[in-house]
């Protein structure tokens, strides 16, 4: 890509972290409590798009709906550890951006807090110049609300940046908001769909990102 680069902007959920299985089980658990039949994956991967709280807002009574958010959260915190593992290769790749004067960002579309407990667990919150989640936001990716938000309190314009994600959705949002685009698929439960459209660079795992972009 025949750019300036100075922000690099991250997914999380299947980019910066293999948070999928976290996901899925954190929302199996709790749907038990709403009617008792378990969800699969797919079901769950459906309702992807909005945070989690819009989306257990939409799927519960109001009356329940604080009780079933806490319950939601307090899953996800307790089964992180063992779902989730931190990936050396992801940590040392924003480490290097920042060292080498990058400004990083994630855009994301899960909730303010899962985000917030997930960058602390993995070590990565202090490697992040600015977060931008779906609690942020009025549309969601496909949108480029959030990009351009994430663009603006880096002082960056869309010719200065790139956004990396492993959807199609992801994509879309980057294309609209005028940045780089780069597909990753370095996890196994990344977003299963092809891409399209295509990105504008597609990186099979961190080592070869990191070859490519550091090489420009």
């Amino acid at each position: 890509m025949e750019r300036v680069i100075r922000a690099v902007l991250f997914d999380f959920d299947g980019t910066l972290a293999n948070t999928f299985p976290l996901i899925y089980r954190s929302f199996r658990e709790l749907w038990k409590g709403v009617d008792g039949r378990e969800r699969t994956n797919e079901e769950i991967f459906s309702l992807f798009g909005p945070p989690e709280e819009e989306i257990i807002r939409r799927e519960v009574p109001e009356q329940r709906l604080e009780a079933f958010l806490e319950e939601y959260f307090y899953l996800y915190q307790k089964f992180h550890e063992e779902e989730v593992e931190q990936v050396p290769q992801v940590l040392q790749l924003l480490r290097d951006l920042k060292a080498k004067g990058y400004h990083v960002g994630v855009v994301t579309g899960k909730g303010r807090k899962s985000a917030e407990i997930s960058l602390a667990k993995l070590e990565m919150a202090d490697w992040i110049d600015t977060l931008v989640t779906g609690s942020d936001v009025r549309r969601y990716k496909p949108d480029p609300e959030g990009i351009q938000k994430a663009l603006s309190q880096l002082g960056c314009s869309p010719e200065e940046g790139i956004y990396i994600g492993d959807s199609p959705d992801d994509v879309r949002a980057g294309l609209a908001a005028g940045v780089g685009t780069v597909g990753v698929r370095w996890f196994p439960e990344s977003d299963p769909r092809p891409f399209d459209p295509i990105p504008h660079q597609v990186a099979e795992s961190v080592e070869s990102f990191r070859e490519a972009f550091f090489s420009q």
